[in-house]
């Protein structure tokens, strides 16, 4: 994309960061987190949830892809300003890929972590070289060189907007959906940067998507397909929130730096007990869990969320223990909770405010 810089001012070209791992050999194929997809029956419904909720704005940009797209399937597709990484929520319209997942994976659910590069032709090759053989988003080998012609509305009309995905294959990457993609200057994602100011930006004083967290059936197995294959960087502390409801103590976490603007990918693996076998076989080993959201005062948090008539769990269908606002650990300080998955339009977001700076999992992570 040796090209990008003498487009910038035609097309607003906003600059997009990218993750910081010890020198890749090439920084044209170094991949940073942009944005996380999450399939939606209604992405009205969904936008308006995280607004109400979360303070989270949705950006005003109509697009998606066209209905007769052969490889995808048409979609209708939303923009959302979580205050530290964007949310693509994704509608399926007709039969594809998309409405495949969306039935199997259900109303909610977070299917795909979305890398951005800066060639991604080169990529291509290198990955080749390398063995690996990217795949289009339906599972098969690419076709089109990976061209998913979208369409944004201006004046009431759509106009072309092209991108070119890729994905790591399922099996090499341990069962999550992982998105290689790149943006022509006219591109939903430049137009998107372009159209959004400071005023219209979600307040950076609210709550924070902070990181997504991946079940993991092989903690090193997996963080060696962000390490080796995406050349992201790893600290070495193992240690997170526990989940009773699923299974995870505050061992066995691995946490990736996804990109440059401080977002986490946060690995987890099951304790081998019968909680966290239930959540392995239920969710499969790669299967995007949950959202993490950071807020300053979790106890005044869940007393709003009271006032909507919403009540915080313990995760899923489990309740807070009777009294209790938060669940606190006990090792480190840090309070969560989670949204009822039945008020949250399906989407798993967890809730947390950090311990001491001493000992806070987040102060320790932030610190390397």
């Amino acid at each position: 994309m040796s090209f990008l810089k003498s487009v910038v001012a035609m097309y607003f070209v906003a600059v997009l960061g990218t993750a910081s791992a010890a020198p890749p050999k090439d920084p044209s194929t170094q991949p940073g987190m942009e944005h996380v997809a999450i399939w939606a029956l209604d992405i009205g419904k969904s936008a308006r949830f995280l607004n109400e909720t979360l303070g989270w704005r949705t950006h005003p940009i109509d697009f998606g892809v066209p209905e007769d797209n052969e490889v995808f399937g048409g979609m209708k597709l939303g923009f959302v300003d979580a205050n530290g990484l964007w949310i693509e929520l994704v509608q399926p319209t007709t039969a594809g890929p998309g409405m495949e997942f969306l039935k199997e994976k259900g109303n909610g659910a977070i299917v795909e972590l979305d890398f951005f590069l800066q060639d991604f032709d080169r990529n291509f090759a290198q990955m080749k070289a390398r063995g690996i053989d990217l795949i289009g988003m339906d599972g098969k080998p690419m076709k089109g060189n990976g061209l998913l012609q979208e369409y944004v509305v201006v004046d009431g009309k759509r106009i072309p907007a092209d991108e070119r995905l890729s994905y790591l294959p399922f099996d090499v990457a341990r069962g999550t959906s992982i998105e290689l993609a790149w943006e022509y200057p006219n591109g939903v994602v430049y137009l998107r940067d372009a159209q959004w100011s400071a005023q219209q930006a979600t307040p950076k004083d609210g709550p924070r998507l902070d990181h997504v967290v991946v079940l993991a059936a092989d903690l090193d197995a997996t963080a060696k397909v962000y390490t080796d294959i995406l050349r992201l960087p790893r600290i070495s502390m193992q240690e997170g929130l526990s989940r009773e409801w699923m299974g995870v103590d505050g061992r066995k976490h691995a946490w990736i730096k996804s990109n440059d603007h401080g977002f986490w990918i946060e690995l987890v693996t099951p304790a081998a007990n019968d909680a966290g076998k239930a959540a392995l076989k239920k969710f499969g080993d790669g299967a995007i869990m949950e959202l993490v959201v950071e807020v300053d005062d979790i106890a005044a948090f869940y007393e709003r969320m009271q006032a909507k008539g919403i009540t915080m769990t313990a995760g899923d269908a489990h309740p807070l223990p009777p009294g209790q606002k938060f669940i606190i650990s006990k090792a480190t300080g840090d309070r969560y909770n989670y949204f009822p998955l039945d008020r949250s339009e399906g989407m798993r977001i967890l809730l947390y405010q950090r311990g001491p700076k001493h000992r806070s999992v987040y102060h320790r992570r932030d610190r390397g």
